[in-house]
């Protein structure tokens, strides 16, 4: 039993948010059944009847607080100045256990190196890695249960997961800094404040822990400049030769997070290079979901930030009907733009909702105008629009740029939407 365990025996802990993938409600099944007195607090009613109040603050001892609420809460506000203890569970997880914590984080390719890196250590070391952080459906805290036998814990820590390791002052073993882009301006005042989360990944390192970062990109090489580790420098060019059918020079940068760990690890190349040979992608992220017709099928939902999708568009190597637009998060978007009217496989374009957006749809159709062909208003609709279009040899590319709240619970929402009904074509 580590000493969170032994804290919250029979003490009475309040689940702040429950997350939209569920994660909170796994949390309180673990605290539950280590002896802990829970209650539910989320402001939506239909998943907790009274919402949050500051009933609930007054009578918790403890606060697990999701990390996609944000610090200036008035309900969190009011519990720090009661001087009620407010914890992530990511946080505490990392803090408490007794495993190397490797902890990737990056505004783009988290999921990916993550999978990378459990494939790989799955390879070297069978059975001794488990993977958690910010994974839909996954609760940190019932991870602590998952540790018999395993050497390793492979962490996707988001900005918002990293701010409490602030609070806490922890940082994993091994931090992985993939990149660093606008994104999150809906919530951060500007880009020092999102960075300054970012550097939490690494900022309370020890001395004989490993910062591995891209040096390819001069957000990773900032965020890597606060750590007191060991520094362990990569670059996609170390990688350029590898065989992958992962798409686009964004994946080599990837595949070299994961080459620098093994390499750090002592792990062969040989088993590096077979692990990313076999590696076949992460759900929902230039994911190819079908060819029908001779028209294949692109999902890359989880592209919500323009630099994304214009990734995407780079990636490109057949002509392609590129399904856009979203909801604001505040970001620029003109290096998008300039990709969609240089990229000559870029045939057609569908909007996708984007009344919040009109600034982008506006620069979209000065530069593309000719290429845009409709706004949709739904996936099935957006769909049809692009087959419609679509001959023998196309990409239908869904990679909006965006949020997706202006027609969709969140971007898996969005992206089971558009699996679900390209199902339907077969």
């Amino acid at each position: 039993m580590n000493n969170f365990q032994s804290e919250i025996v029979g003490k009475k802990v309040l689940i702040f948010g429950l997350g939209r993938q569920g994660g909170g409600t796994g949390d309180a099944e673990w605290l539950k059944s280590h002896g802990a007195t829970v209650r539910l607090s989320d402001k939506d009613t239909t998943l907790v009847k009274e919402g949050q109040t500051r009933e609930q603050i007054d009578w918790a001892e403890i606060i697990i607080k999701n990390p996609g609420v944000p610090d200036d809460n008035e309900l969190i506000l009011y519990a720090k100045k009661s001087g009620k203890p407010v914890y992530t569970s990511i946080a505490l997880f990392v803090k408490y256990a007794p495993v190397k914590t490797i902890g990737v984080t990056g505004t783009r390719g988290k999921s990916t190196t993550v999978a990378l890196i459990a494939d790989l250590l799955e390879a070297a070391y069978p059975g001794q890695v488990i993977r958690g952080g910010n994974i839909a459906g996954t609760s940190c805290l019932s991870l602590f249960d998952s540790l018999e036998g395993v050497a390793y814990a492979a962490l996707e820590l988001s900005s918002f997961q990293l701010h409490n390791f602030h609070e806490l002052r922890v940082s994993p073993n091994i931090a992985v800094v993939t990149n660093l882009y606008p994104d999150h301006l809906n919530r951060y005042p500007s880009m020092d404040e999102y960075r300054l989360d970012k550097e939490a990944i690494c900022k309370y390192q020890d001395k004989t822990d490993l910062c591995i970062y891209n040096s390819d990109n001069p957000g990773a090489i900032d965020i890597s400049r606060g750590s007191v580790a060991i520094h362990v420098p990569y670059s996609s060019v170390q990688c350029k030769d590898w065989q992958t059918t992962l798409p686009g020079a964004h994946n080599k940068e990837n595949i070299a997070a994961m080459a620098a760990l093994a390499r750090e690890l002592g792990i062969k190349e040989s088993v590096a290079r077979d692990v990313v040979a076999d590696f076949s992608g992460v759900p929902f992220r230039q994911e190819v979901i079908a060819t029908i017709a001779g028209v294949t099928y692109i999902n890359d939902t989880t592209a919500t930030t323009p630099t994304a999708a214009q990734k995407a568009l780079l990636a490109a190597t057949t002509p392609t009907i590129w399904i856009t637009g979203g909801d604001t998060k505040k970001l620029p978007f003109f290096d998008l733009i300039a990709e969609a009217g240089s990229c000559p496989l870029l045939k057609k374009i569908v909007i996708l909702g984007s009344k919040n957006i009109p600034d982008y749809v506006n620069a979209l159709k000065d530069i593309s105008g000719d290429k845009i062909v409709g706004t949709a208003m739904s996936m099935v609709e957006a769909v049809d629009l692009a087959k419609s279009l679509a001959e023998p040899g196309d990409t239908i590319l869904l990679s909006p740029g965006f949020a997706s709240f202006d027609l969709f619970e969140n971007e898996f929402d969005r992206g089971r939407q558009f699996n679900e009904y390209v199902a339907s074509l077969t």
